[in-house]
């Protein structure tokens, strides 16, 4: 007997919901609460400058110090009140430098005011006489400060202006930038800044953090170029061996036609146990049945059921009935699809319900289902239930009734040439019967 099988594979959008987990932020590597060492953060050393620049005289450094007493105290008002005195002071441009990133450092970003700290830093860069560490660390902490903000043009203008002042940058700053394009939805240029900074990060002997891969999935994806997704996922599933990568993954290859990939993929997630909801159960269920591995597909839902992951309901009854109807384990197939039938009442599941019965050439109990299927008034070919049932009352002996339900068969164009013959064969068996009673009844030999 053949039955219908469906293909169902998972749903590419859904599985990869969570891939702009790696949305913005301050990335590893650069740090708003220790921005006065921002310099510091580069692997290299900047590059050099015969600038002059003032001084930090010992009277101001003593002010200084002691407004950062106070802030540290939690003084707050007071020090913010004596860092402002002194630039009411006749005070150099180095001084003015270190008061402005204090505020910006200690008081505006410590209270989330990040437009606030952004003025205190582009005042930085206008003054002349100051170090080229000081600016330096500037331009790196604007350009955190303007990513938080949503900014990010100038974020990424800023860390463009901050890498240009580095020998070598590292890595870490291709990443930073490739937040930037993602803020911009610009996909096109995330994927070379990731790319860099997995080539940098491997050449200096650093395995790649594992959000710069979850931002190069995300980039491919936006971008619809699911051979890349493809890959990275690869990758992922190796290196960091998380459940959702290996629905990821499976996932993709569904997309890509790769249909033995992702059941292979399936079956190991599976067996790793990284399919936990009723979604994928049922998904994996599915695969079985279409590469034609029924049985397993049924072991799957009943564990399902029996571990109270998957629903007890019509819908997937009617599955795990198909499962072991396609397995050719009929009696396995009896329960699951009656209680789909009850459930649904659906005229299809009692017909396929009959037809288990019939298969087992179980006649009589095959009527009842077959007459639920008629009476439902939903099948698409009634013609052939009525078939049935004139076969279960020809086969239980019921040869009046069997001609009636041929000739209702006959009412229906899919079954009007086989409802003749059978209505031809039922009227000389009667007769044949007929013979042999009057036969015998009347003492022959």
């Amino acid at each position: 007997m053949k039955t219908k099988q469906t293909k169902m594979g998972l749903s590419l959008i859904a599985a990869l919901a969570v891939v702009s987990a790696a949305a913005p932020g301050v990335p590893g590597g650069f740090s708003l609460l220790d921005i006065r060492s921002a310099q510091a953060q580069s692997d290299e050393k900047p590059k050099r400058s015969s600038k002059k620049v003032d001084s930090l005289r010992a009277n101001v450094y003593e002010k200084i110090a002691k407004a950062q007493e106070k802030l540290e105290k939690g003084e707050k008002a007071d020090a913010v009140k004596d860092l402002n005195s002194l630039l009411e002071d006749k005070i150099n441009d180095y001084e003015t430098a270190i008061v402005y990133q204090i505020l910006a450092s200690s008081v505006y970003i410590e209270e989330e005011r990040y437009k606030e700290a952004i003025t205190e830093y582009e005042k930085i860069l206008k003054l002349e006489r100051v170090p080229d560490s000081l600016q330096i660390a500037s331009l790196n902490a604007l350009a955190q400060l303007y990513l938080i903000d949503e900014q990010y043009e100038n974020s990424i203008t800023y860390m463009k202006r901050w890498m240009a002042t580095q020998e070598n940058p590292g890595p870490t700053p291709y990443y930073f930038m490739a937040q930037g394009y993602y803020g911009l939805e610009d996909y096109a240029n995330i994927v070379p800044n990731i790319l860099k900074a997995i080539e940098l990060g491997r050449a200096r002997g650093d395995e790649p953090k594992e959000n710069w891969y979850l931002m190069l999935r995300l980039a491919y994806f936006e971008l619809g170029n699911f051979e890349k997704v493809r890959d990275v996922l690869e990758y992922l599933t190796v290196n960091f061996e998380k459940p959702e990568y290996w629905r990821q993954l499976a996932a993709v290859y569904s997309e890509l036609g790769q249909e033995d990939k992702q059941f292979a993929t399936m079956e190991v997630a599976y067996r790793q146990g990284y399919l936990d909801k009723e979604s994928q159960l049922i998904n994996l269920a599915q695969l079985y049945l279409y590469h034609n591995v029924p049985i397993k597909s049924a072991w799957v839902i009943e564990k399902g059921m029996k571990d109270g992951i998957i629903e007890k309901n019509g819908e997937n009854y009617e599955l795990l009935g198909q499962a072991y109807l396609n397995a050719q384990e009929m009696r396995k197939a009896e329960e699951p699809l009656r209680l789909a039938a009850k459930d649904e009442d659906n005229g299809d599941i009692w017909m396929r319900l009959g037809q288990v019965y019939a298969e087992q050439e179980r006649w009589k109990e095959a009527i009842e289902p077959l007459q639920k299927a008629v009476d439902s008034d939903d099948l698409d070919k009634p013609g052939y239930a009525h078939m049935m049932i004139g076969m279960a009352y020809f086969n239980t002996g019921k040869l009046e009734d069997a001609k009636k339900t041929f000739r209702q068969a006959a009412k229906f164009e899919e079954t009007k040439k086989a409802a003749a013959k059978w209505i031809d064969y039922t009227g000389k068996e009667q007769e044949r019967r007929a013979q042999l009673t009057e036969y015998y009844g009347g003492g022959g030999q």
